[in-house]
């Protein structure tokens, strides 16, 4: 009789304890603010980030209309260190660490500008096509793919980062964002502007091979990919969700709450965890925190405050660190929020 009741004690005290540590668990943040390099006088909208991994710089596209500047980021420092003038509404930034060129899609211009990753002068301007937007790189054939086109009709231009050379464009069904490129095989994951699908584009045949259905938005803005667990995860809008899709099938696996106003979606491997950042039109920030259970299953572990309009971001998994672009609003200078994930 006493073990019972003992058993029984034991067992409400463990009933009690669960809720509180779930509150517990829900008040430890995965993402914690550890720094803020402010940006001072960079006005607008700011677009996608790029990163130098080597010497630890981060490079900011920052679009707004009286600004047109890529701004350099020194992360050891803290601090903004230069600004690369003469852009043409800046929006994908890739680095390369083979070439030491800085190339920057432009979409006003429609034009890829190539800058010396030293002294940041302009290299070349090579025309990629209309609203050039979002760039995508495969280390294995150094070509960098830029997304460019509108709604109806649209493309990935591909730059040989080797000679700086535009060798030649894919046709794509509209304009192509989200670029992501499977390290195995020759296929390309892309979002495809207005429309509830996703292209899938033969690096080596240079073609749209395949679109997927999104069933339940109106279509996706951006993309990350978990290629060993054969995932490819999509961020709408129209209403804001996160979708997942199986690679070797194009089937739609689940969907979960998205972060309103994404711009940016990012997977963490080693957490097996997923990033968004959303905020774009909106007078609130968040990053969004998913949590990969297995291949199939995923649930929203955290939504963390950010910076009003703040919508890009990138994951850069050497430095594990996660940063956010916040443009300026009311007192505040734009910045670049440091996070650091939480167990």
């Amino acid at each position: 009789m006493e073990k019972r009741r003992v058993l029984l004690w034991t067992t409400g005290l463990l009933l009690t304890l669960v809720p509180a540590l779930r509150i517990h668990s829900q008040n430890q943040p995965p993402l914690k603010l550890v720094q803020t390099i402010p940006m001072p006088k960079v006005q607008g909208r700011l677009d996608h980030l790029g990163v130098d991994v080597e010497r630890k710089r981060l490079f900011s596209a920052a679009l707004g209309d009286n600004q047109n500047t890529v701004e350099v980021i020194d992360l050891e420092t803290g601090k903004r260190v230069f600004s690369i003038r003469g852009q043409s509404m800046p929006q994908g930034v890739f680095f390369s660490p083979d070439f030491r060129r800085l190339f920057v899609a432009n979409g006003t211009d429609g034009t890829c500008k190539i800058f010396n990753g030293d002294t940041f002068d302009l290299v070349d301007s090579l025309p990629i096509g209309t609203d050039a937007n979002h760039v995508g790189y495969d280390p294995a054939t150094k070509l960098l793919y830029i997304g460019f086109g509108d709604a109806k009709s649209g493309g990935l231009a591909m730059i040989d980062t080797r000679n700086n050379r535009h060798i030649g464009d894919i046709k794509t069904d509209a304009r192509s964002g989200g670029i992501k490129i499977k390290k195995s095989g020759s296929r390309i994951f892309v979002t495809l502007t207005g429309a509830a699908k996703l292209g899938v584009v033969d690096a080596k045949k240079r073609q749209e091979i395949a679109t997927w259905p999104i069933s339940g938005a109106d279509g996706s803005v951006a993309l990350a990919l978990d290629e060993p667990h054969h995932r490819l995860f999509a961020g709408s809008r129209n209403p804001p969700k996160l979708f997942v899709f199986d690679t070797e099938s194009g089937k739609q696996v689940t969907q979960l709450e998205g972060v309103a106003g994404i711009d940016d979606l990012w997977y963490d491997a080693a957490r097996r965890r997923i990033y968004a950042s959303g905020g774009r039109g909106f007078e609130v920030g968040f990053a969004y925190v998913y949590r990969q259970r297995d291949a199939d299953h995923y649930e929203l572990i955290g939504k963390v405050s950010t910076s009003p309009g703040a919508g890009t971001s990138i994951w850069v998994a050497p430095f594990d660190r996660y940063y956010v672009a916040a443009p300026a609003h009311d007192q505040e200078d734009a910045a670049i929020l440091v996070f650091e994930p939480q167990p």
